[in-house]
Order: structure tokens, then sequence, then C-alpha cells
């Protein structure tokens, strides 16, 4: 039959045995799958899982975990925290806002309450989202900033507005490494004394920063 390889059958019954074990380790642990219109691969050198479309063009579905970990452990490049201030913190200059709460972390992040910088734990594109928030405020113009290592790479302004709340967001996808530091400063025109944390009107919307990987970033 055209198409059909010619396989030399065994002399012995050893050779027939390594074959047949051979045939069944390809089976149980093969280099790669087919299905449908993907391959599915690991790379030799870096031993992450690739898929590679027929047709042209391929993806990293996943990395291979790092560290020690059960068979079942499913890991995932999914990395996020974010911190808030939920009292009142008051004070003059840049002040650095100290974070009192974790709403929510993934278990790679270490603990975070009580300190004004968070560390990056991975390599990767974060995404950085930051509020600064404050009681009334009468006639001061504001700004925030978010630090990298002590570094302003991110800030935004209020301008005056007579018996408005100071309400400052800000969002950016950047490129850290892992043990960055991260943090959130608030200051006000003069380096007069002033209120960071929650809303007077709205006591539930408070300052706070979050870290979201993406992943394959």
């Amino acid at each position: 039959m055209s198409g059909t390889a010619k396989v030399k059958p065994p002399q012995t019954d050893e050779e027939w045995a390594r074959n047949t074990q051979r045939r069944i380790e390809q089976v149980e642990h093969p280099a790669s799958t087919r299905i449908g219109a993907w391959v599915l691969s690991t790379d030799p050198e870096s031993g992450n899982l690739i898929a590679s479309n027929v047709n042209g063009g391929a993806v990293v579905l996943a990395n291979e975990p790092s560290g020690e970990g059960g068979a079942d452990t499913v890991a995932s490049e999914y990395s996020s925290i974010k911190v808030e201030r939920r009292a009142n913190q008051s004070g003059s200059g840049y002040l650095p806002i100290i974070w009192d709460t974790v709403a929510h972390a993934t278990s790679d992040w270490p603990s975070a309450e009580g300190v004004a910088e968070v560390a990056v734990p991975s390599d990767g594109l974060w995404l950085v989202h930051a509020h600064l928030q404050s009681p009334v405020t009468s006639g001061s113009t504001c700004k925030a900033r978010v630090v990298f290592d002590g570094v302003p790479r991110m800030a935004a302004r209020h301008l005056p507005y007579t018996g408005a709340e100071v309400s400052i967001y800000m969002a950016e996808p950047i490129q850290l490494t892992a043990g960055t530091t991260v943090g959130l400063e608030g200051w006000l025109t003069g380096g007069a004394n002033f209120t960071w944390g929650p809303s007077d009107n709205d006591p539930a919307v408070v300052t706070f920063l979050a870290l979201t990987r993406i992943p394959n970033g």
C-alpha cells in the first residue's frame, strides 16, 4: 500500500521486546501531539509548552514551573495584589502612603500590611493601577505619583476646587523585574498638612494601589 512504511520484523524475542517497549514509551511520553490544525510540543531548552499551527505561527501556552511543587499543582503566570488605605493618614510634603489593608493577593506576594512599598515577585508586564483619595479639601492643588524603587514613573494632578474631595486615578502597563518596589505618594500645594485615605462622602471609596501581572508579558 502506498505510504505504508516498511518495517523490518524482529529477528529475536529480545528485539521484539525492545521495539515494543520503545513504541509504548513513545505513546506514553510523546514529544508532540497533533490536535486538529495545532501541534502541541515542548521546547527542548526552556521546557515551555508550545502550540504551533500547521498554517504557520506558534504561541507559548505555559512556562515550565519554577521551584518545587506537587505533580498535581497547577501553575499560573497570573499574579495580583491590591493594598488599601482605609484609615486616615496625615502628613506633609510627598507623603508615602502606608498600607493598612490587603484587599487581596495571590500566594506569591509577601505580607504587605504596614509598609509603604510592595515588592514585585516576578518579571513581566504589570498593569499598575493607583487611586489617591482624600476628605474634603479647599483651594489646594494636589498631586499623586507612583514610585518604582523610589523613582516616580506615574503622576497626576488635581487642580484647586473649593469644597471638593480629591480623587486621582492612574493606570498604566509597565514592564517590571522581580524585586522592584512600588509605592504611592500624595502631595499638597505649599507643603501643608493634609489627609489621605477614605472619602468622607463615600467611606467605601479608599486610597489603593493594585498590581496585576499580564500573563506571558
